[in-house]
């Protein structure tokens, strides 16, 4: 177990927060209640039912993850069937919903050009409202109007992993294109998106290639005024290290010493905290020698199962650690580091979480550092729609993570303002 010592006139500063925290996560929570719509407490309930149901949760994951990606309706129907006789139809669907499933299985036997295209538009129907449409005309309306809501832009290129060359410069153009035709001023990448041939083995030939690639990124962001912000996403423990030191070399070089760019922490890691700590005093000597701030942002991790499959398989030692409270610990550490006045000035900090209390506790922290102009909270859009309203938190705007599709579909993130900032609350409703 990690701990931490604390005088008892911390521990006191520590619970007054967490007292103002509660408050306030009370006060969203009931501002979302009255808001909502009946369509949002009908899906409230829906996605209760399937948390309850693990089979059907299983079942739901494979449909939109496979159905969608089929490359035609035969193969379509022979998943849908396989998943169906594996699964069984979800209890946490209404009766007639669970008879069209299965009548549905059956008939696609004989019609899949008939019977998987009216799936696959139902899937697509049930889910709009975590994934967008990503065709450039939709996508365009819909970045105009989150930037009416004062909200960020932040698109990132979703698909499989990458496996070869070809597909990593082909999702490089994707991001370049992004940046050079001005699709976005914001844009979120995972190193491992652009270079297939990562090998730690030979890191200083894969540090090599990295920088290159992520170079061409940043000079496509500066051909915007002002430069548009690219985010550096990570994913396996694996390239923890080499993330940050591809991120820092590049950002150090002459070209770029006045870009403003970001990349993300997992608070799940051990290593997190003292890598946050380096990563500070090195922004810090940036920005005294007249060099731009950076952008974290802070995240808990969503690689878990990934990390224990690939300890187990290598006999190795589990990256992350291995109870949730020593997690969440982690997180309010590097929160409230990230939120001291002398750290914000270099190191920006954004706030990723569904947790209420954990967004309340950073919005309380945050005022209370007179650091809200270098704090920003996000949220993914389209879950818990009702406790995400738009509006100013402060002088910065805030962002909105669209991870876009490869077959034109997207998700997102936005952020969550402070009630105490008197503006109204508006709805966040996606397009239909």
């Amino acid at each position: 177990m990690m701990t931490m010592q604390e005088s008892p006139e911390m521990a006191a500063a520590t619970d007054s927060l967490a007292q103002e925290a509660i408050t306030l996560a009370a006060k969203l929570l009931s501002q979302s209640l009255e808001s909502e719509t009946a369509e949002e407490k009908k899906d409230a309930v829906k996605l209760a039912a399937m948390m309850e149901d693990p089979a059907g949760k299983e079942l739901t994951f494979h449909l939109t993850d496979r159905i969608l990606r089929a490359p035609e309706p035969k193969r379509a129907a022979q998943l849908f069937r396989a998943l169906l006789q594996s699964y069984g139809a979800p209890r946490y669907l209404s009766g007639p919903d669970r008879l069209l499933m299965k009548l549905g299985a059956e008939v696609s036997r004989f019609l899949p050009t008939v019977v998987m295209p009216a799936i696959t538009e139902r899937l697509r129907r049930e889910s709009r409202k975590v994934i967008l449409p990503a065709e450039e005309k939709e996508l365009t309306l819909h970045i105009e109007r989150r930037k009416a809501e004062q909200a960020q832009v932040n698109l990132n290129l979703l698909g499989e992993a990458v496996l070869s060359e070809e597909e990593a410069n082909k999702r490089l153009e994707q991001n370049l294109s992004a940046l050079l035709e001005k699709t976005t001023n914001y844009l979120s990448v995972k190193l491992s998106a652009l270079f297939s041939q990562i090998n730690l083995t030979a890191y200083e030939d894969t540090r090599r290639e990295l920088s290159a690639r992520l170079r061409l990124l940043y000079q496509a962001a500066q051909t915007q005024q002002p430069p548009a912000f690219v985010n550096l996403d990570m994913e396996e423990y694996r390239d923890l290290h080499l993330t940050l030191d591809v991120f820092q070399e590049v950002l150090a070089e002459p070209e770029f010493f006045k870009l403003r760019a970001g990349i993300v922490l997992q608070a799940y890691l051990p290593d997190a905290f003292p890598l946050q700590q380096e990563l500070t005093e090195w922004a810090k000597k940036r920005v005294d020698e007249g060099g731009a701030p950076i952008k974290v942002r802070l995240v808990k991790g969503a690689n878990l199962a990934m990390e224990k499959v690939d300890a187990e398989l290598h006999h190795w030692e589990l990256a992350p650690y291995d109870n949730k409270a020593d997690v969440d610990a982690n997180y309010k550490r590097m929160l409230h580091y990230a939120c001291k006045p002398e750290n914000a000035r270099a190191v920006n900090l954004g706030v990723a979480s569904h947790n209420l209390f954990d967004l309340s506790y950073a919005m309380v922290l945050r005022k209370k550092n007179g650091v809200e102009n270098a704090v920003e909270i996000e949220m993914l859009e389209g879950m818990a729609a009702p406790q995400c309203p738009s509006g100013s938190r402060g002088s910065r705007q805030d962002s909105l993570l669209l991870p876009r599709g490869q077959r034109c579909r997207l998700r997102g993130r936005h952020c969550l303002p402070d009630p105490a900032s008197g503006r109204e609350h508006h709805r966040r409703k996606l397009p239909p």
